[in-house]
């Protein structure tokens, strides 16, 4: 997930599909990604999760969209990024506007954007319109991919081999690593003029 507000590139949002921390716990167990978070943990090569100050992660129970995570999108990622408090009514109007993804028109986010209607549009756009209103989706990702698979066939050169001679996939932790180095490849001022 990218996104591009005020003139510059906000952090990248990971979700990963796994089991939320019970309540009053801030990570799941041993074997969770949330665990691994929380207590740093590199995988088999020393490979870490990106810092907090890099990226913003989450965990879902599924990898379907949902109300749920675009509500933890608007309050992780576009409102700090707009410059909006929640505690507080902005000084200036802004706009967000999303593709027809069901979790963004779902009845809890909706509940949620009508509290923000002062200073906040909330625009979803219709199916096939995307070479015309999001050109994430025509160009920056394509560079960004390509930047992606540059970093995977340098690591694909020296992989480790399983018993069967077939390559180990590489962990979480280190394609988490290389989103975000390929994120800050793509030039802001590409992603302005896009």
């Amino acid at each position: 997930f990218f996104l591009f507000v005020l003139h510059s590139k906000a952090p990248h949002y990971f979700i990963f599909k796994a089991a939320p921390p019970k309540n009053g716990e801030v990570c799941g167990g041993k074997n969770t990604a949330t665990y691994a978070i929380h207590h740093k943990l590199p995988d088999r090569w020393g490979n870490h999760f990106p810092a907090k100050e890099n990226c913003i992660i989450t965990v879902s129970k599924t990898a379907n969209s949902s109300g749920a995570l675009t509500l933890d999108i608007t309050g992780k990622v576009f409102l700090p990024f707009l410059g909006i408090n929640q505690d507080e009514t902005p000084d200036h109007h802004s706009l967000i506007l999303l593709d027809d993804f069901k979790g963004h028109s779902a009845k809890e986010v909706k509940e949620r954007t009508l509290t923000m209607t002062d200073f906040l549009r909330w625009e979803i756009m219709a199916g096939g319109i995307t070479p015309k209103a999001q050109p994430p989706d025509v160009l920056i990702n394509k560079i960004f991919k390509g930047y992606f698979r540059d970093l995977f066939e340098l690591w694909s050169l020296n992989v480790p081999l399983k018993d069967d001679g077939n390559p180990l996939p590489p962990s979480c932790r280190l394609l988490a690593g290389w989103v975000v180095q390929a994120w800050e490849k793509v030039p802001t001022e590409l992603v302005k003029k896009s």
